[in-house]
């Protein structure tokens, strides 16, 4: 799904690092909550040791990624991140995995 590749391109970059310049507006609630749900579905079956965090863990990853990406710019990377986000944004996707793990493991 769409915005599960999205969510595990925040956990697979987790060794990479930029903000993009968007000025993002709020996602659509239900946007919101599909990332989330499937972020949360998908951490638990591929990270198992991470489970527990899944919720808050996606949840600061969208509420990170609205502040960044246009929904437009969000729903345009779709199910490949490789090649359809530039560096910059892989490297804001790696930057906002690496915040959120800390926030929620801390």
């Amino acid at each position: 799904m769409r915005m599960q590749a999205i969510s595990f391109l925040s956990l697979s970059y987790l060794s990479l690092g930029v903000a993009s310049t968007a000025i993002a507006a709020p996602y659509p609630p239900e946007v919101v909550s599909r990332f989330t749900t499937e972020c949360a579905t998908a951490l638990k079956e591929q990270v198992p040791q991470m489970a527990n965090y899944g919720n808050a863990y996606c949840s600061c990853v969208i509420n990170e990624l609205q502040t960044s990406l246009s929904l437009d710019e969000f729903n345009a990377i779709g199910q490949n991140v490789q090649a359809n986000a530039s560096p910059e944004v892989r490297q804001m996707l790696t930057n906002t995995a690496q915040t959120c793990l800390q926030r929620v493991t801390q």
